[in-house]
């Protein structure tokens, strides 16, 4: 006859057996209390997490979004703070470079805008209508009046406000604010005048970011110029590329071929201690938050400890009916690990749970003049999902390597002795 193979559980007695004391008996029922607890220190701690992460991400990925769309990816200067005179043909220069989509002239200059109603100080954006529809989103977020009424030979010059401006200066489509700019050529007995100039709003556009919303205005780029005095010059070139994050390579070229005397600097470099801030202050969360999970493990080591003292008698018995030490080692940090699995998955999906009620409804709502935004977004990436679940699995599972090893190593004489 041949010999019968082991059956499933013969092979793997350790997991048979690192289940089976996981459940709950009479004479039990402290040390399944504490194993509760553990699970629900995991669970905690890794919902936790993947709130805090959701959060941070959101929060990044949506001032990131708000920023690309109301600013070029690229901006080029004429060096020493000087306006760009042949700016057409830094236009040729970078619409060559590879990885580019459209390029625009534009102006900036702050000034104060008066309704008669109570004055404002704004950030005056010349544009090209046509040349900024393809570099920013501007113009994409006007929620009243169009572009169309930008240019208006017939009605005058006309400005596109933000909203939350348009509300400070109490106008309307159509309403007339005036224009306040030092005249540095118009010299006065008092000193510099001041040169007024009389616009019709032509539109409002809402950005979703409280800085563009509150302060800036856009007029026609030969207005600008007219304006401030510039002739034919440009404030700055911007560009527009096809991946955000490949723009040191397209800095690059454009320096190659501009040469010297220009300044060229990405979205990245123009933000720099704002998008530095918060990845410092992610990394922090991170690690501030994983010592909850650390402390859960603890749970885990707390747990086992009273598991071996319990299982003295039935540990001796296995050892002396064959069981090797490592057999023994196994069935506790199994039983660890499994502890450390059901709060990791259950953290997981609470987590992710809570992320999508916060987000979808909106729950928490924060000033805008601070913020920029009106609500917490939350946002979870499959990476933070990933790192979250393994380094709570991996904490669980180094809590259990104590207690298994002091476990394998008792002599079964001793744990046999009173029985």
């Amino acid at each position: 006859m041949s010999e019968r193979k082991p059956g499933l559980i013969a092979r793997h007695y350790e997991l048979f057996l690192a289940l089976r004391y996981l459940r709950a008996r009479r004479k039990q029922a402290f040390t399944s209390i504490v194993t509760a607890v553990s699970v629900l220190g995991i669970t905690v701690g890794v919902c936790a997490l993947v709130v805090a992460l959701a959060l941070l991400t959101g929060f990044q990925e949506d001032i990131q979004t708000k920023i690309l769309g109301a600013n070029a990816h690229i901006v080029i200067w004429q060096s020493g703070g000087h306006p760009v005179e042949d700016w057409a043909a830094v236009l040729e220069a970078a619409s060559d470079v590879p990885g580019e989509v459209s390029t625009a002239p534009a102006i900036l200059q702050s000034v104060m805008l008066d309704s008669g109603l109570g004055p404002a100080f704004a950030n005056i954006k010349g544009i090209d209508p046509e040349l900024e529809l393809t570099t920013t989103e501007l113009l994409d977020s006007i929620v009243e009046g169009s572009i169309d009424g930008l240019i208006d030979e017939s009605k005058g010059p006309g400005i596109i406000l933000g909203r939350d401006l348009a509300t400070k200066l109490l106008v309307r489509v159509g309403d007339g604010v005036r224009l306040i700019t030092p005249a540095p050529r118009l010299l006065t007995p008092t000193g510099i005048g001041i040169r007024f100039r009389e616009f019709r709003v032509a539109g409002i556009f809402e950005a979703g970011m409280f800085e563009y919303d509150n302060t800036w205005a856009l007029i026609d780029l030969e207005q600008a110029q007219d304006l401030f005095d510039m002739g034919t010059t440009v404030s700055l070139v911007e560009m527009k590329v096809e991946d955000i994050f490949a723009t040191p390579q397209v800095m690059e070229d454009v320096r190659e071929r501009l040469g010297e005397g220009y300044f060229v600097m990405d979205w990245r470099e123009m933000n720099r201690v704002f998008f530095s801030a918060l990845r410092l202050e992610r990394l922090a969360m991170f690690v501030t938050i994983s010592l909850i999970v650390m402390v859960a493990a603890l749970n885990i080591v707390a747990t086992l400890v009273l598991l071996v003292m319990e299982k003295n008698r039935d540990i001796g018995i296995l050892l002396s009916m064959g069981a090797t030490r490592r057999a023994i080692l196994w069935i506790f940090m199994l039983q660890g690990l499994i502890i450390g699995l059901l709060g990791t998955i259950s953290g997981l999906v609470l987590g992710i749970g809570l992320s999508w009620i916060f987000d979808t409804y909106q729950l928490i709502s924060l000033p805008e003049q601070v913020y920029y935004l009106s609500h917490v977004p939350f946002l979870i990436r499959p990476a933070d999902f990933i790192v979250v679940g393994l380094m709570a699995v991996v904490i669980s599972f180094v809590a259990t390597i104590y207690p298994a090893w002091r476990a394998s190593r008792l002599d079964p004489v001793e744990a046999l002795r009173h029985e």
